[in-house]
C-alpha cells in the first residue's frame, strides 16, 4: 500500500509540476561586444518569454552596463562586467522597451506573451561571442517524476504477477 501511495504522489506531483515548469522560467540574456556603433548590444535584442516569467541580464564586455525600462518601470542597476543582473519579472504580457542608461543608444525589447514563447531563450555565447550557442532543453522534474512514477507503478506490478519458481516457499496468509 506504502508503495501505492508514493508511485500515486510521485505521479500526481508530475502532473502538477509539469505545467508549472513550462509556464514560467527564467530566461537569460547577454550584454555582448559587437561590431559597428554602438560597440555593444543585448542579445538576443528581442526576448521572447511568458507571463511570470524572469529575465536576468549577463555582462560580457569590459564595460559597465545597465537594462534600464523606456518607463521607468524596472532597471537592474549596474551590471558589471562578468556579473549578472538581479531577475526582473514580467508578470503581464505586452512589449517592454528597454536601454542601457549608460549608453543609451544601445536598446532591446522584452516580448510577454500569454502563450509559451515561440524561439528557445538563449543560454550562453557560442565561441567567439557572436551569437547562442546550441540550445538544449532540460527534461523539466515534473517531468522526471512523472516517469519516475510510472516506472514504480509497472514495477510494483510486475513483481505481483510474476509466477512462482520451482522449489520457492509458498507464503501462507495469515489466516491458514
Amino acid at each position: 500500500m506504502k508503495r501505492f501511495f508514493l508511485a500515486f504522489a510521485t505521479v500526481f506531483l508530475g502532473l502538477v509540476l509539469v505545467p508549472l515548469a513550462a509556464s514560467a522560467a527564467n530566461t537569460s540574456a547577454q550584454i555582448v561586444n559587437c561590431a559597428g556603433t554602438p560597440s555593444w548590444c543585448f542579445s538576443p535584442k528581442a526576448i521572447q518569454i511568458t507571463v511570470g516569467s524572469t529575465v536576468t541580464w549577463t555582462n560580457g564586455t569590459a564595460l559597465t552596463h545597465t537594462a534600464t525600462s523606456d518607463t521607468a518601470a524596472w532597471g537592474t542597476g549596474n551590471i558589471a562586467p562578468g556579473a549578472t543582473s538581479s531577475a526582473i519579472s514580467f508578470p503581464t504580457a505586452g512589449t517592454f522597451s528597454y536601454h542601457c542608461a549608460i549608453h543609451p543608444s544601445m536598446t532591446g525589447s522584452v516580448i510577454v506573451s500569454a502563450a509559451a514563447a515561440t524561439s528557445p531563450p538563449v543560454r550562453a555565447l557560442a565561441p567567439g561571442g557572436g551569437g547562442a550557442a546550441q540550445y538544449r532543453p532540460r527534461l523539466p522534474l515534473g517531468a522526471g517524476l512523472l516517469v519516475l512514477g510510472l516506472g514504480l507503478l509497472a514495477a510494483r506490478r510486475v513483481g505481483r504477477d510474476r509466477t512462482q519458481r520451482v522449489g520457492e516457499r509458498i507464503d501462507k496468509l495469515p489466516h491458514q
